[in-house]
């Protein structure tokens, strides 16, 4: 199901095949169910408390450490100075406005989430760190892009779904700004051709790897996301 011979056979019955669109496609239903989590609608609407709002942000912060570490990986392992001026600029947007609002949402609902320490992460959290830190360590250029267009592409595909309330509190209100404005969908569209530019240089075993590596992050992404949803 994740091989190069079953993405040539899909690519055949398209009439504009992309390598990125296939992987979404065999990351289904996870990739749907995530993009449409009820999570995201409750935040945008405004019908998520202040309390769960931040413990679902720290939570994430979770990622921040691992996450950022990966694009380290990806900038040393990177073929090109200009893929190198894409992803480091990337990496400041994320140590400092995204880092921001973190630290200011923490502040603002009074959770003490600025060490690996508290909070005490999930089993989903952990699982994901687990699978940034193992790509950093041991995955090929090409698999820490699919890590990379999973996590950006999702975020930008809720993002750009949800239909937020005229009310919604500042912090939130800037979590989906974060997600949804012209740089962002600039950059997780530049991730999505460099993997598909990428991929095409693979060998049978690293393109698996690469295919299976994608489909992971995004069932990761899933258990996440109904971890950390209210009940």
């Amino acid at each position: 199901m994740n091989t190069r011979a079953d993405f040539n056979a899909w690519a055949a019955q398209q009439d504009a095949p992309r390598l990125t669109d296939w992987l979404r496609e065999i990351s289904e239903p996870d990739w749907s169910s995530t993009v449409n989590h009820p999570l995201f609608d409750a935040l945008a609407e405004g019908r998520l408390a202040g309390a769960d709002f931040a413990a679902y942000m720290a939570q994430d912060y979770g990622f921040v450490d691992p996450f950022t570490a990966l694009i380290g990986f990806a900038i040393g392992r990177a073929p090109c100075m200009a893929d190198r001026v894409v992803l480091g600029q990337f990496m400041g947007m994320l140590t400092s406005d995204e880092n921001s609002t973190f630290q200011r949402t923490f502040e603002a609902f009074g959770v003490p989430a600025s060490t690996p320490e508290a909070p005490a992460w999930l089993p989903e959290t952990r699982a994901f760190q687990a699978l940034l830190r193992e790509t950093g360590d041991g995955g090929g250029y090409a698999e820490i892009l699919a890590v990379l267009v999973v996590t950006e592409w999702v975020y930008l595909e809720w993002a750009l779904r949800v239909t937020r309330a005229g009310d919604l509190h500042p912090l939130m209100g800037e979590w989906i700004d974060l997600h949804d404005n012209p740089a962002f969908q600039e950059f997780v569209a530049w991730l999505r051709r460099r993997l598909d530019e990428e991929a095409e240089a693979l060998d049978d075993a690293a393109f698996a790897r690469m295919a299976e590596c994608f489909r992971e992050t995004v069932a990761r992404e899933r258990a996440f996301h109904d971890a950390v949803m209210p009940r």
